[in-house]
């Protein structure tokens, strides 16, 4: 049996560092405190782990495009465990790219119905068409999140009490350990 982990990213693992909503430049983020236990909790599961991000600072011209791929570079170099990242940067959500740490791959013009950009399920049925998992689950912290996951049919949890349930090192020694 194959179990993909899908990951919405800001506000549910990264944060910037310098205080703004979004992330400015690609190494100003952060791990939000107990993500990473909890990513690695999983990791040790066996699960594939695979972030899923809008990114609408580049339809709003807040960064270009390079940078937004550079972003989610880094943040697969800060969480190993991560094996891509899939992210639309319109609001159309017609564009979806894939980062991983060799390649990037262009998705926008893949045949699915509705749009990659959440609430719509598009990237995220990407991801379960293109790994197959008997089981997926979804971890977000946004309306926007839930309503994807939704109408992907998978199920949901909310970040704040996903980080409070895995990311306690405690838990996570004491399951690994079973």
């Amino acid at each position: 049996m194959s179990s993909l982990l899908l990951l919405d990213l800001d506000g549910t693992v990264r944060e910037p560092l310098d205080g703004h909503k979004f992330i400015q430049s690609p190494r100003a983020q952060r791990i939000i405190a107990k993500a990473e236990v909890a990513i690695a909790y999983y990791d040790q599961q066996g699960w594939k782990i695979v972030g899923i991000t809008n990114q609408a600072g580049v339809a709003a011209g807040k960064k270009s495009l390079q940078n937004c791929l550079k972003e989610q570079e880094y943040t697969l170099t800060l969480l190993p465990e991560i094996e891509e990242i899939y992210f639309c940067p319109d609001f159309e959500g017609t564009l979806c790219f894939c980062v991983t740490r060799n390649e990037v791959k262009d998705y926008s013009h893949y045949p699915q119905s509705g749009t990659f950009r959440k609430p719509g399920a598009g990237m995220l049925n990407l991801a379960i068409q293109m790994h197959q998992p008997d089981t997926t689950f979804m971890v977000g912290d946004s309306p926007e999140d839930r309503a994807a996951a939704l109408a992907a049919g998978i199920r949901f949890q909310q970040a704040q009490s996903w980080r409070q349930n895995y990311g306690d090192a405690t838990y996570t020694q004491n399951r690994a350990g079973e």
